[in-house]
């Protein structure tokens, strides 16, 4: 019942949005940051994001032309939305509350951000590049570093299994290439090459939005964490949902079919001769954010993950869409300009996890905040990415900066 509520509620709300929706979406390839039309008549990934969590439900694309005055602050509890965002109902017995932009937060451009955060328009920001127009409220910090290399005992075999070669493919967005199947349905799977037996390592299960079924794997490209699985030592898996949305009209079987995924991984990349796996999580963009929100938080799961991706879909807040599970879990929240919608605040979650005050760094022109000096097992971080569409591929260095963070979790 659990299952089909959800469904229902999620199948619904994406209907009474859809007309709100953009036709179209693009995204640049890693390499120069071309655009390229994922699809026609569709979008490349609806966002799904709800208010309370860390999106403003169902927005419109933004044109390029204006994403330079289109971004929308939020900072009350992690609550973000857009006044143009109509009222919907849940339906009878799903458990969840009616949604309505009343005292959301109107979108008030760059502006309107430096001057919630302190700053007055037209001052430059610390550590920002040249005619940055990114903007924190919280003070110039340097998040710390992993240590590494991390390679396994010396002497033991380099790890590798006879199905999937080591480093996987390569790909931009829109272009990454299956290399393996379960149940008849491709994925994407990555793993380090010249590790030895032992190496520590972290699973990460990369889940899409809302696209056609051919074109999934976009999300390889979006958030391309398989570029530092050597670095890192992350296994990465890009499956690909049986519709164009995780868990929504897909008869019973993407829930089932990620179980098997996550059984494969562990029976053959974990153990003797093999990864130590220490951790586990689940990330998704869009849709898959906001079906992260749910499946990271599996009770089957509890043992394994240990953090959350959430990439302008889901978010902490307890309304629906937030992580249920997040005061037990690592969390890393990203939105994108063109979302309209700034990620929710973590300073109170982060606080139960013995985390300091949160600090602030621009990376190009995104902002990243993070709450550091947390206990063992727990990160916290947020990126804001202007001048950025809803499924525009993230800058490489920020994906780096939230691998360093998913490392830092697992040491």
């Amino acid at each position: 019942m659990e299952n089909m509520s959800w469904r229902g509620f999620a199948g619904t709300l994406f209907m009474a949005f859809a007309a709100a929706c953009s036709d179209a979406s693009s995204g640049p390839s890693e390499a120069g940051g071309q655009s390229t039309t994922v699809s026609a008549g569709k979008s490349a990934s609806t966002p799904i994001t709800t208010g309370g969590a860390s999106g403003a439900g169902l927005q419109p694309n933004v044109s390029s032309a204006g994403t330079g005055a289109a971004a929308a602050a939020a900072a009350n509890g992690g609550t973000a939305g857009s006044t143009s965002q109509p009222t919907t109902t849940a339906p009878a017995g799903s458990g969840a509350a009616a949604m309505t932009p009343t005292g959301m937060t109107p979108t008030v451009g760059v502006a309107g951000m430096r001057a919630a955060a302190g700053t007055p328009a037209g001052t430059p920001t610390a550590g920002s590049p040249a005619g940055s127009t990114a903007v924190s409220k919280y003070p110039a910090g340097t998040p710390p570093v992993p240590t590494g290399p991390e390679d396994g005992q010396a002497g033991m075999p380099v790890i590798s299994i006879p199905d999937v070669a080591c480093g996987g493919p390569k790909g931009a967005f829109g272009s990454g290439l299956a290399n393996f199947k379960i149940d008849d349905r491709d994925m994407i799977v990555t793993y380090p090459c010249d590790k030895h037996a032992g190496a520590p390592a972290t699973f990460i299960l990369n889940l899409h939005g809302t696209t056609p079924v051919a074109q999934h794997f976009y999300q390889h490209g979006y958030f391309s964490v398989h570029q530092f699985a050597a670095s890192h030592n992350f296994i990465v898996v890009t499956p690909s949902s049986v519709v164009e949305q995780w868990g929504n009209m897909d008869n019973g079987q993407d829930e089932p079919h990620l179980m098997k995924i996550i059984d494969w991984v562990y029976a053959n990349l974990n153990g003797a001769g093999k990864f130590d796996i220490k951790s586990m999580w689940v990330g998704g963009h869009s849709w898959g954010g906001l079906f992260t929100a749910r499946f990271g938080c599996k009770a089957e799961l509890a043992d394994k993950v240990k953090g959350l991706i959430m990439m302008s879909g889901g978010g902490v807040s307890s309304s629906f869409g937030g992580a249920a599970c997040a005061s037990k879990l690592a969390v890393i929240i990203s939105t994108a300009e063109g979302d309209k919608a700034m990620p929710g605040d973590q300073s109170t979650l982060a606080g139960t996890h013995g985390c300091g005050s949160a600090q602030s760094e621009i990376i190009l022109n995104n902002v990243h905040d993070f709450w550091p000096m947390c206990m063992p097992g727990f990160v916290h971080a947020n990126y804001y990415m202007l001048g950025k569409m809803h499924a525009t591929s993230m800058d490489k260095q920020v994906v780096e900066s939230i691998a360093n963070w998913i490392k830092l979790q697992r040491q």
